[in-house]
């Protein structure tokens, strides 16, 4: 009975260990496939030039609640790599700078139609985890 006491104690700190950072981080947010995703911030190093999800953020949006815009995310039938972003950076150069960009498939419309560019930021590269359970936008 002894060692089974000792046992779930040194479980329950186990937990405690692995629950405590967790619940400390920092959420952020991001938009994918029209949903709002959170995200929270990971110290792990990732080299230049080494991202594999594609990230966007926007150097001239007028719209406050602009936020980055992932290709991928949990769920995404394929292409999703845990969140090892490749940052692009995202210029208005035509369009409206207020529209609310929620997809990729929307930015590389609008960057088709003319309205923005996007430009490969390697140095920019980071790991930020996409949680799933996403929220509707509005």
């Amino acid at each position: 009975m002894k060692r089974l006491l000792v046992a779930a104690t040194v479980g329950l700190l186990a937990l405690m260990t692995v629950a405590g950072p967790a619940g400390a981080r920092t959420f952020g947010a991001v938009y994918a496939n029209d949903a709002v995703y959170r995200v929270f911030g990971n110290a792990a190093n990732v080299p230049d030039g080494t991202g594999t999800d594609p990230f966007a953020t926007f150097t001239n949006s007028t719209n406050a609640d602009q936020l980055g815009v992932a290709e991928f995310a949990p769920g995404s039938p394929t292409g999703h790599h845990g969140g090892r972003w490749a940052v692009y950076r995202v210029t208005w150069t035509s369009g409206d700078a207020s529209t609310l960009v929620t997809s990729w498939s929307q930015l590389a419309s609008l960057a088709d139609a003319g309205q923005l560019t996007i430009t490969r930021d390697p140095a920019a590269d980071f790991r930020c985890p996409v949680l799933g359970d996403p929220e509707p936008i509005g």
